[in-house]
């Protein structure tokens, strides 16, 4: 009987200390200060998630873009390289051809990522200090509507 009195108090106290911990993790499961020691995500992650959750459609279209300050915005800081039409640049040269219109339409999280953080390999300059959300926002929808 002793044995059987004991086997249940620490059932209990295990029960107990189990149900602390998982109200202790319940309640720590805010969303954490961005920039601080809890904030995991790097840079390029919270950019990356916001296209994801917050800029394309079911579709992979981009939402809420203005297409007129897109296009303002394309022949300020992208046609020096990409042209007018955005086909100066051929990014599959081995193969069929495929320009920045295609890349925005098809490869949206590609295009994005290299608007935001460059590619040291094609000499993209990164935009993520140089245009705000909103105006990368409005490239990429102008983007989608090149050749």
């Amino acid at each position: 009987m002793n044995h059987k009195f004991r086997f249940f108090s620490i059932f209990v106290l295990a029960t107990y200390g189990l149900m602390l911990g998982v109200n202790a993790i319940a309640q720590t499961e805010e969303k954490p200060v961005p920039g601080s020691e809890a904030d995991t995500l790097t840079r390029e992650d919270a950019r990356m998630a916001y296209l994801v959750y917050k800029v394309l459609d079911k579709n992979g279209k981009v939402k809420g873009a203005n297409l007129e300050k897109g296009a303002k915005l394309f022949y300020q800081n992208c046609r020096p390289c990409h042209g007018e039409d955005g086909r100066r640049v051929n990014f599959n040269p081995m193969g069929t051809p495929a320009f920045i219109g295609q890349r925005a339409r098809e490869e949206m999280p590609t295009f994005w990522y290299q608007l935001n953080f460059g590619d040291e390999e094609r000499s993209m300059e990164a935009y993520i200090d140089e245009i705000s959300l909103e105006e990368m926002i409005d490239i990429a929808g102008y983007a989608q509507t090149l050749p």
